[in-house]
């Protein structure tokens, strides 16, 4: 029979040494435990009360039972049949508390034969045996390697953050709001998490160790650097790609959760619409060797899905780097905004010789739908539903008597000013570098997180977060609320720009260099060694490595539980394939290495060798 999926039973959130606000009854003792649940979510549409509190008194009873033994180190996990139980202590007297149940495969057991040598005496029971015959009975073959410990632990732990980010901390919240904000900020954020949690996909290594760094993060780190020498004190830069990132030497000072650049990441979008000067007649004149690499490189630095948009919203609501943040109607969304009509009307664009003519209806929006959505909290989604109905002309396309629209005519994408072509009239070849430009515009955003102040993990405050992006490379900026409009933002604009080209040109350079390089014959059929390497939240792999090992699984988690082992060897028997798992501390920091070699051939000096030359990989 099939397999089913490992699933979350329940998850809870509790503090022991909370109390009832009302008065209860001394002989009352659920009320008492009650009272120390803050979110409870199950399987289970309806659970009942007792129910509830046996789950969690369970867990209480699990955590005090090990403290006895190890008053340091409390109870993390529990495992049983069919189950995996995860303890989880954030915060000094708050607990996470999830079950597990573990992957299953359906059996089918069939009711025992009966005995022929009892005579006719068997004859009176026919009619039970009849029905006990006809209701099989049905029991599970439970899989207990479908889970990983360490892999269920960082994503409740990363859960955790994520909410301490865009909330605060629990310690925070309870202090300043009182116990039923608290109640209602969970119960608001963990139940939509917790049943978005996918138990059905395998577990990779690469994401829980920490978020992956771009591979040319050697060239593009004295960049950064240079842009953020020019930033004013208090503000930390950070480089966003997607799937990477390239935190700056500040920032990596400043000793920030690794849940913000997690969460700065998920906002910007993997793939955006291409400028319009990327589909210009000039730009696809060119050889055929030529026109192949830069498709390839542009690749790279832009996508085409129409329906991206900067911090998930369509193109068209994005807004431009060249107004003055300090303006007093600059980020106003409330009522007193000036309302404009969904509709506006474009101008006639100008015929195109080398371009065939084409022609586009402007669809009526129905306003009312589109302020429902506006107002939602799912604005994510519902702005994407309602953008495919509206057809706008942002007003830089209208003053330049053009628009910009995708070839399938749904999204409409951010107009920017074109490139003043030379004097000559001639158009530059896409081979060469693009000229710099400093009317370049950037798209613009910002929001808000909470982060913790030096010295105090618990104690956390209010910061903005500005996003400076083109295309798909983008910039942020961590800073202090209350001192954004002091900062220049013009010289802020003109060298992220500046930084921000400099650096798609590296990544367009590179892979021009790499697509003109064959490889030979040996690297192509002898299978490659696979390595990761974690240091400091930020992981680097080999290309198009996925970790998913239950060796490399096994030898991280006895790293975690022991601090003497510093490393760990396994190997497979089919396939025949060697894991190693290294602590290591020799290039001034502590990093771990993962390497997976693929090679039937080797011997485990030769993993040692490979192991030694990973260990002087630069950064």
């Amino acid at each position: 029979m099939s397999r089913l999926h490992p699933a979350l039973l329940y998850l809870t959130i509790y503090n022991p040494t909370l109390r009832a606000s009302e008065e209860v009854s001394k002989d009352d003792e659920d009320a008492e435990e009650q009272a120390q649940i803050l979110f409870y979510t199950s399987q289970v549409r309806a659970a009942s009360r007792d129910k509830m509190l046996r789950q969690v008194g369970l867990a209480k009873a699990l955590v005090n039972f090990s403290e006895i033994f190890h008053p340091t180190d409390s109870c993390h996990n529990v495992h049983s049949q069919s189950r995996r139980m995860i303890m989880l202590n954030p915060e000094p007297d708050f607990w996470i508390h999830a079950a597990i149940e573990l992957a299953k495969t359906p059996r089918t057991l069939l009711p025992k034969p009966k005995d022929k040598g009892k005579g006719k005496g068997n004859g009176k029971g026919k009619g039970k045996e009849k029905e006990q015959a006809s209701a099989l009975q049905h029991s599970y073959d439970y899989h207990d390697g479908s889970l990983h410990d360490y892999a269920l632990r960082t994503h409740l732990l990363r859960g955790y953050e994520q909410f301490k980010l865009t909330h605060g901390s629990f310690t925070s919240i309870l202090t300043s709001l009182g116990q039923e904000a608290l109640e209602l900020q969970l119960e608001r954020f963990f139940t939509v998490w917790a049943w978005s949690w996918d138990l059905s996909k395998s577990f990779e290594l690469n994401d829980d160790l920490g978020l992956s760094l771009h591979p040319l993060y050697p060239s593009i780190l004295p960049l950064l650097n240079t842009f953020s020498s020019q930033l004013p004190a208090g503000l930390d830069a950070l480089f966003l790609s997607p799937p990477h990132v390239v935190p700056s030497t500040r920032y990596r000072q400043s000793n920030h959760p690794p849940a913000l650049s997690r969460h700065l990441l998920s906002l910007i979008p993997r793939h955006l619409p291409r400028r319009e000067a990327d589909d210009c007649p000039e730009a696809s004149s060119l050889t055929a060797k030529g026109a192949t690499a830069t498709t390839a490189a542009k690749e790279v630095v832009s996508g085409r899905n129409p329906s991206g948009g900067f911090l998930g919203m369509p193109s068209s609501l994005t807004m431009s780097m060249g107004r003055n943040w300090s303006w007093a109607g600059a980020l106003t969304f409330g009522k007193g905004a000036e309302r404009k009509s969904p509709v506006i009307e474009r101008e006639e664009i100008k015929p195109n010789p080398s371009v065939a003519e084409s022609t586009s209806t402007v669809t009526e929006v129905d306003r009312g739908a589109l302020e429902d959505a506006m107002s939602s909290a799912d604005i994510h989604g519902l702005l994407e539903k309602a953008n495919d109905g509206l057809s706008v002309t942002a007003p830089d396309a209208a003053h330049e008597g053009r628009s910009e629209v995708d070839h399938n005519g749904d999204t409409p994408r951010p107009s920017r000013v074109p490139s003043p072509l030379p004097a000559d009239g001639s158009s530059t070849s896409p081979l060469e570098p693009e000229k710099s430009d400093r009317y370049r515009q950037l798209d613009f955003a910002c929001t808000f997180v909470f982060l913790p102040e030096s010295g105090d993990p618990l104690e956390t405050h209010r910061r903005q977060v500005i996003h400076l992006r083109c295309q798909s490379l983008a910039v942020a900026l961590i800073a202090d609320a209350d001192n954004v409009e002091d900062y220049d933002t013009h010289v802020i604009s003109e060298a992220a720009s500046q930084m921000l080209h400099d650096v798609e040109n590296l990544i367009v350079a590179e892979a021009m260099r790499t697509s003109e390089i064959l490889p030979s014959a040996t690297k192509i059929l002898q299978p490659r060694d696979n390595h990761l390497i974690s240091f400091d939240h930020f992981t680097i792999a080999s290309p198009d490595f996925v970790a998913k090992s239950d060796h490399l699984y096994s030898g991280k988690q006895l790293l975690e539980q022991e601090s003497h082992i510093t490393e760990v060897f396994s190997r497979g028997q089919q396939p025949q394939h060697w894991h190693v798992s290294k602590r290591d501390n020799t290039a001034g920091e502590e990093r771990e290495v993962f390497l997976e070699v693929a090679r039937k051939e080797t011997s485990l000096s030769d993993v040692d060798n490979i192991l030694q030359g990973l260990q002087l990989h630069p950064f």
